[in-house]
């Protein structure tokens, strides 16, 4: 029934519900992103920086259908210390967090999942939300061609998944890397990069609107003084795979750091400079046995 589309489990998710009074406002007051757009149809994608606007958490964030409650799908190797942090912040806040590990999460992506989509009578928009059985489905908010994110309380309990055969990891890869989207476990250094540099203005994590927020101030500064020294872009890789981490060097200075790959694709942390110079002379950049070109 549906070619060209294909399911993944995300199993390196983990769920955290926040119960008691005024979870959105507690939210509001620490992510880059703006609260009071959740609600029952509308999710969103967000980061917790540091005072100094450095990342360290980032994380989807929508209300449940189910059961009402705010809630945050964030990475499982690092959810206790995300609770760390939340809890430093709660303060007097009287909010208590849950660990929802009854919740399965799916990716579903591929070049026709638009017909999934219109037979679920879905708007094809970032964030849109919508409860279909014991399963809560959110187009995914960063950039709607990743696709659909599914949260189910059982494997089975949206029958359409059954039609819809296993793809792989480095598919779902290839296909975020294509889209210039960052994955922050491994593009991102904890309390060294920031999102302005790393397109998270892009895949629509910030609002600039909101208001206050930790590290709002240098955020919106790299923003809108332009001040930004350092720029996430795509490659095309020519050669062998290039580790992740790995210097890129030109003219014996190191200009950038590569950063994830899948197949003959990358993204690659670039000074801003160079990549401007590229833009004119569309020059290849040799590192270790191979080279790379912007795409």
């Amino acid at each position: 029934m549906y070619e060209n589309i294909k399911k993944i489990k995300l199993e390196d998710r983990i769920i955290i519900e926040l119960i008691g009074t005024d979870t959105k406002g507690f939210l509001q007051a620490l992510v880059t992103n703006n609260l009071d757009l959740v609600s029952c149809n509308k999710s969103i994608y967000a980061a917790l920086l540091s005072p100094q606007g450095k990342y360290i958490f980032d994380f989807f964030i929508f209300e449940s259908p189910l059961n009402g409650l705010l809630s945050i799908d964030c990475e499982i190797n690092r959810y206790q210390e995300l609770l760390e942090k939340l809890n430093i912040y709660k303060l007097r806040n009287k909010i208590d967090f849950n660990i929802n590990k009854n919740i399965t999460i799916f990716s579903i992506y591929g070049s026709d999942y638009s017909k999934l989509i219109l037979d679920l009578e879905m708007n094809n928009i970032e964030g849109y939300t919508k409860k279909v059985n014991n399963s809560i489905l959110i187009i995914d908010p960063r950039n709607k061609n990743l696709g659909l994110r599914i949260y189910s309380n059982t494997d089975n309990s949206l029958k359409k998944l059954d039609q819809i055969p296993y793809g792989t990891a480095s598919e779902l890869d290839y296909n975020r890397i294509q889209l210039t989207v960052p994955n922050p476990a491994v593009d991102l250094e904890i309390e060294k990069s920031f999102l302005i540099e790393n397109n998270f203005e892009l895949i629509n994590a910030i609002d600039f609107n909101k208001g206050c927020y930790i590290g709002q101030e240098n955020t919106a500064r790299q923003k809108y003084r332009g001040t930004t020294k350092k720029k996430l872009v795509p490659v095309r890789v020519i050669g062998q795979n290039i580790s992740n981490g790995t210097k890129i060097f030109h003219d014996e200075k190191i200009i950038g750091t590569m950063r994830s790959s899948c197949k003959d694709i990358g993204l690659v942390t670039i000074r801003t400079d160079i990549y401007k110079e590229y833009k004119k002379s569309k020059f290849n950049i040799k590192v270790l046995n191979s080279e790379i070109e912007f795409l």
